[in-house]
C-alpha cells in the first residue's frame, strides 16, 4: 500500500515554482524551474535523473506599457499577447468586429479595439488577422470575464505577431467603449521584447527502476513552463508529479521496488516555443522524439494538466478507449470526491498527445474551462487544493495498480467496437463508393474472439504463470499501439479540441462532397467543350459565348479527386493489414 500524497509537500513545490514567475519557454525563469525540479529528484534519493535539453523559439516579454493621450493622460494596466515585437505605435482608437461577418475600416494610423469574443483561442486570433490585414497600428483585446482578470493564449500565425497585442481587463474595455462615444480616444502601446531562434528548453525525468520482473514502463508527467505564475497550469499538476515521484521512491528505497520502471517526467514549453503547427506541446513532443525505444516500452501515460481550478471549472479524465473502463474504475480516500467526467480519446491539449499518437495507452486529468486561465490571478492564493489533492491521489492510484498489476487493465474489445461503429457510419453514406464490407467482416470476426481473449486472462489472472502473463501483456499492448495510432483530428463538427479513432475516414467524406461539386461543375454547358477547342476560343478576341475559365480549375480537382481515392484505397489496405496482424495475433495466443 503506497502512502497518501501530502497535500503539505505538494503545496510547499507549488509555492516555489509559482515563485519563479512567467516560466516562459528559453527563459531564465523556466530553467530556474526546470534546475528546482531536477535537484528535488536528486535529493529524493534518484540515482538517475537527466534533463534532456531541446531548441526552442525563445520570446521572453521584458515591458509592456499601454498609455491613453487623449481625452486623459493615464497608464492603463494591460498584458502582452506572446509573440509580439518590440513596438512602439501610437493612434486614435477604433471598433474592430471579433466576428468574421462584422463590418470594420481600413485601419491605417489607428490601433483597433475589440472585446474577447466567445472563443478562448480562435476569437482573438480572428481578430488579429483582421486587424493586421486591415492595416491597424495595433489591437486592444478586453479580457472574457467579469473582475480585474487579464488573460493572453498564443494568436497561432506561425511567427511574431506583425502588430503589438495586447489585453485589458473586460472593465477597462467597457470605459474604452464609452469614452469612444463620448469622442476620439488616442492610445499608446510601447512593448520591448527579447526574442531568440536558438534558445533552449529542458525535459526532467527522474527515474526509478523496477524490479526487473517486467520490461514495460510507465510514464507520469506534467509540464512546468507557465504564463504569469500558472498555479493550476501547471504549477500544481507538476507538484503532484515530484509528491509521486518522492512517494514511490521512498517505498523502493524501503525494499518495495515496482514492478515496472517509472519515468516521472516534468516537460518544458508545453506553453509556446515552436512556429509550427504544434506552437505548444514542445517538451512532450521533443521526449517522444528523442526516446524512441522507452516510448514504445511505455504500457501507459499519466498526465495532468491544469487542475486545482476551482468552480465552474469542471474536471475531467480523458483515457484511450483500451483504458476508459479502467479509469472510471479507480477510487479516491479522500472526504471530499470531486465529481468527474469522462471522456475518451483524450484530445490535444497537452503532454499526453505525442504519446498517444505513438500508441500508448494513455489517462489525462484536466479542469476546464476557468475564468482564471491564462491570466494573473492563476496563484496559489486562487488555487483550490482540495482538487489538487484528488487528482495525485487519483494518478496514485493509478500508477500504483500500473506498476503492480500483473496484467495490463488494456481492454483491445471497447476500440474494436469504436472502429466497427465508424465504419459502419461510413459504409452506410450516401454516394460512397468504397466497399467496406470487406472490414466489417473482418471486424466482426475480430469481435467474435473476445470471450476466447477474456478466459486467457482470467487464466492468467489466477495461474500467476510469469510466461503466460508476459504474453498477454504484450499481445495487449501491442494491438493497443496499433488502435491509438489511428487517433487523429476530426473536423466534422470543427471544434478547437476534438479527437477520435480512424480520424482519415473523413476522407470518404470529402472524396463524396468533392465527387459531387464536380459532377455539379460538369453540368455546366461550356465544360462539355473539349480541351483543343477551348485553349483555340481562349485566345480569340470575338468570343460569342458567355465565358466561364473553369477548365483548369476543374483539371485541378479531377487530379486532387484522384489522389484522396488513392488516399482512401491506401488507408483500407493498412486498416485491412492491422486487422489481419491482430488476428494473427490472437491466433498464436489462443493456441499457446
Amino acid at each position: 500500500m503506497v502512502e497518501k500524497t501530502s497535500i503539505s509537500e505538494i503545496r510547499k513545490t507549488v509555492e516555489q515554482l509559482c515563485a519563479f514567475g512567467q516560466k516562459v519557454a528559453g527563459t531564465e525563469a523556466e530553467v530556474q524551474a526546470a534546475d528546482y525540479l531536477h535537484d528535488s529528484l536528486v535529493s529524493f534519493g534518484f540515482s538517475r535523473v537527466e534533463k534532456q535539453p531541446f531548441d526552442v523559439h525563445g520570446w521572453n516579454p521584458v515591458s509592456c506599457i499601454v498609455e491613453m493621450k487623449k481625452p486623459v493622460e493615464k497608464e492603463i494596466e494591460a498584458a502582452l499577447f506572446p509573440y509580439c515585437k518590440t513596438e512602439n505605435v501610437e493612434g486614435p482608437l477604433a471598433v474592430i468586429s471579433c466576428e468574421e461577418n462584422g463590418s470594420s475600416s481600413i485601419g491605417k494610423g489607428l490601433i483597433a479595439f475589440s472585446e474577447w469574443g466567445l472563443d478562448d483561442y480562435l476569437s482573438p486570433r480572428m481578430t488579429y488577422f483582421r486587424a493586421a490585414r486591415l492595416g491597424y497600428e495595433g489591437l486592444i483585446v478586453a479580457a472574457q470575464d467579469e473582475g480585474d482578470l487579464l488573460k493572453v493564449v498564443v494568436l497561432a500565425s506561425g511567427g511574431l505577431l506583425k502588430i503589438p497585442v495586447v489585453c485589458v481587463t473586460k472593465e477597462e474595455g467597457a470605459r474604452l467603449l464609452d469614452m469612444m462615444e463620448e469622442g476620439e480616444v488616442i492610445m499608446g502601446v510601447r512593448t520591448d521584447v527579447e526574442v531568440s531562434s536558438g534558445s533552449t528548453s529542458y525535459n526532467v525525468v527522474g527515474i526509478l527502476e523496477g524490479d526487473g520482473t517486467s520490461n514495460h514502463e510507465i510514464v507520469v508527467g506534467a509540464h512546468y513552463d507557465s504564463w504569469f505564475q500558472g498555479a493550476a497550469d501547471n504549477c500544481a499538476p507538476a507538484a503532484s508529479v515530484l509528491e509521486l515521484a518522492r512517494i514511490f521512491n521512498h517505498q523502493a528505497k524501503a525494499g518495495k521496488p515496482p514492478k515496472r520502471t517509472i519515468r516521472f517526467i516534468f516537460y518544458g514549453a508545453e506553453e509556446s516555443g515552436s512556429n509550427d503547427f504544434y506552437f505548444w506541446l514542445n517538451g512532450s513532443k521533443a521526449y517522444v522524439r528523442d526516446n524512441p525505444e522507452t516510448v514504445a516500452r511505455t504500457a501507459a501515460v499519466l498526465s495532468l494538466d491544469s487542475t486545482g481550478y476551482p468552480a465552474p471549472a469542471k474536471n475531467y479524465i480523458y483515457a484511450t478507449a483500451d483504458l476508459f473502463d479502467y479509469a472510471k474504475s479507480i477510487k479516491v480516500d479522500l472526504e471530499r470526491v470531486l465529481p468527474l467526467l469522462y471522456l475518451d480519446p483524450p484530445s490535444y491539449g497537452s503532454d499526453h498527445w505525442f504519446f498517444e499518437l505513438a500508441g500508448a495507452p494513455t489517462i489525462y486529468g484536466v479542469a476546464f474551462r476557468s475564468p482564471l486561465y491564462h491570466t494573473q490571478k492563476d496563484d496559489p492564493d486562487h488555487l483550490d487544493f482540495e482538487a489538487v489533492h484528488f487528482y495525485a491521489e487519483f494518478m496514485k492510484e493509478a500508477l500504483s495498480f500500473f506498476a503492480e498489476a500483473e496484467i495490463l487493465p488494456i481492454d483491445v474489445f471497447l476500440p474494436l467496437k469504436r472502429f466497427e461503429q465508424i465504419i459502419l457510419r461510413y459504409s452506410k453514406m450516401d454516394g460512397n463508393s468504397f466497399d467496406l464490407g470487406p472490414l466489417l467482416a473482418k471486424m466482426k470476426a475480430l469481435l467474435k474472439q473476445e470471450s476466447a481473449i477474456r478466459k486467457i486472462l482470467t487464466i492468467a489472472q489466477k495461474t500467476g504463470s510469469r510466461e503466460l502473463s508476459s504474453k498477454v501483456n504484450h499481445f495487449l499492448l501491442n494491438t493497443a499501439n496499433k488502435f491509438n495510432q489511428t487517433i487523429g483530428f476530426a473536423t466534422r463538427p470543427l471544434e478547437t479540441y476534438n479527437s477520435d479513432y480512424l480520424y482519415r475516414f473523413e476522407l470518404i467524406a470529402d472524396y463524396i462532397y468533392l465527387t459531387n461539386s464536380i459532377q455539379n461543375l460538369r453540368n455546366i454547358p461550356i465544360a462539355a467543350i473539349d480541351l483543343e477547342s477551348v485553349k483555340r476560343i481562349e485566345q480569340q478576341a470575338d468570343n460569342p459565348y458567355n465565358w466561364i475559365y473553369l477548365h483548369e480549375p476543374l483539371a485541378k480537382l479531377d487530379e486532387e479527386h484522384q489522389r484522396i481515392r488513392k488516399d482512401i484505397e491506401d488507408l483500407l489496405e493498412q486498416l485491412s493489414g492491422m486487422m489481419d496482424s491482430i488476428s494473427e495475433d490472437i491466433g498464436n495466443l489462443v493456441q499457446n
